[in-house]
């Protein structure tokens, strides 16, 4: 009787024994998108922003300390994160790209993980075009609102606003005297914790990818967060020039702050903008973030009050960087440092806490390690590499070199150098290198120093190979 009862306990426990060591419970994903968001912050060393939520998410988890867009523009950012595939000059190269529409076979995270029985939702921004493959969302909210001022005054300005590139323009920025929840990512917030509840009641998993606007342009947040910083003490950039040397393509033809311009009121068609301007647009960035970084807080809360912490990744990442007056530049759209460095962390059950690597990581890295993190089989076409023997053990060198983009312009970076090379179709524009150890801010390019030549010439075969390889059709390998 003895041995029978052990038996009958023993074949009662095995299921549940079996779900622990096999892992059949479906682990969760929180995919936490930040529109525009370059890590000036505690946590990467600076501290010009006030986050302590994103510096507490770091502490429980691995932030890598050199992760980087595939390319500095939201459409075509999100649709390679979301296949794994590298943009090239005809693939994923502008904010109007597509997944559905520039690699319509690709299998989308969304796809996959639906397809393998998880409830895929998205809120907020996630694609630049939230119908972009929605039939794989089993619920979309429809995107973000970009632009939904709250202060009267502004309201009446966009109303009546001259028109630009995308309609009426309206301000640049403002911080009205409203709760957390008056804007969108305020409700987008409060919409993916009520989303969490009805998941956990129904015992479904998850993957839920919550992208959040802030900062994104026009900087709009509560006034709370504004008055968080002194203004007369916001510093601007000290090198609001062409660095020396460096080509005209990487200037005015490659960039010229054009979304600023373009959209938003008070800003001059060209020229460096006023200081005053320029302390306000920082202000206002610094200001978009902190409010981001209380509603991630909130988000990740929800979470852990749900008990699904335990059984979920949460995964940090920015499309690209942003511009403060560096070069004279605003808004991303280019390969210099402050457009392509991104923050990015992980942190996942069973893996690193409370470190930091300096493994070189790419954004088309998320979509394989997401797979191994789940147990999904991914794709055998996409481009990534899986982060999960970094997430095991920081000191690993998975890359030690990473590929971006945008338009014309190509870059490779390493720890000590930023090469880029301009091409438009077969025709070479021009190039600029930068010794990252020596000019940081990439104020001095020294592609055409006679010393540099080897230095040049082996970056930029790096580049011919990665231009040949993105140049083929990924799915077909033509």
């Amino acid at each position: 009787m003895k041995q029978l009862t052990i038996l009958l306990f023993c074949v009662t426990i095995m299921p549940q024994c079996l779900i622990s060591q096999t892992g059949t419970k479906k682990h969760n994903i929180l995919f936490i998108s930040i529109d525009d968001f370059r890590p000036k912050i505690n946590s990467y060393g600076e501290s010009k922003m006030i986050t302590p939520n994103i510096d507490k998410l770091a502490s429980e988890g691995l932030q890598f300390n050199n992760a980087f867009t595939n390319i500095a523009v939201c459409g075509a950012s999100r649709a390679s994160i979301m296949t794994g595939i590298r943009p090239s000059q005809d693939r994923f190269n502008d904010y109007t790209s597509r997944a559905s529409v520039d690699t319509p076979e690709a299998i989308t995270l969304n796809q996959l993980f639906m397809e393998n029985g998880y409830e895929t939702v998205s809120y907020g921004k996630i694609y630049h075009f939230p119908d972009d493959t929605k039939e794989y969302w089993s619920e979309n909210d429809g995107g973000a609102h970009q632009a939904d001022y709250q202060d009267p005054v502004a309201q009446e300005r966009k109303r009546n606003g001259e028109k630009g590139s995308h309609g009426p323009k309206g301000p640049a920025f403002e911080s009205p005297e409203v709760d957390d929840y008056a804007y969108n990512d305020g409700k987008v917030t409060k919409r993916a914790i009520k989303k969490m509840e009805e998941l956990k009641a129904a015992e479904k998993p998850f993957f839920m990818a919550v992208g959040y606007v802030s900062p994104h342009l026009p900087f709009i947040q509560p006034k709370k967060y504004w008055d968080m910083y002194d203004h007369s003490s916001v510093e601007l950039a000290d090198n609001a020039y062409q660095p020396e040397n460096s080509p005209f393509i990487a200037m005015h033809a490659q960039h010229d702050s054009a979304e600023l311009r373009n959209m938003y009121l008070d800003i001059p068609s060209e020229g460096l903008l006023s200081d005053e301007m320029s302390r306000n647009l920082v202000h206002g960035y610094y200001a978009s973030v902190s409010y981001m970084d209380v509603l991630i807080g909130d988000l990740i809360q929800g979470l852990e009050d749900l008990g699904l912490r335990e059984n979920t990744t949460i995964i940090l990442w920015s499309d690209h960087g942003f511009f403060l007056g560096e070069h004279g530049f605003w808004c991303k759209h280019s390969t210099f440092y402050e457009a392509i460095k991104i923050p990015f962390i992980i942190s996942s059950p069973g893996y690193a806490k409370g470190q930091i690597t300096t493994s070189f990581t790419e954004l088309i890295d998320v979509y394989p390690t997401l797979c191994e993190l789940t147990g999904i089989e991914p794709p055998n076409y996409i481009h990534g590499e899986s982060l999960t023997s970094v997430m095991k053990n920081p000191s690993i060198q998975l890359k030690d070199e990473i590929y971006t983009r945008y338009k014309e312009g190509e870059a490779v970076v390493d720890a000590n150098y930023s090469y880029t090379e301009f091409f438009r179709g077969e025709t070479y524009l021009g190039n600029m290198l930068y010794d990252l150890n020596k000019d940081l801010k990439q104020n001095v390019d020294i592609a055409k120093n006679a010393e540099n030549a080897e230095l040049v010439k082996k970056y930029s075969e790096k580049l011919k190979v990665m231009r040949d390889f993105v140049n083929r059709d990924p799915i077909n390998n033509k």
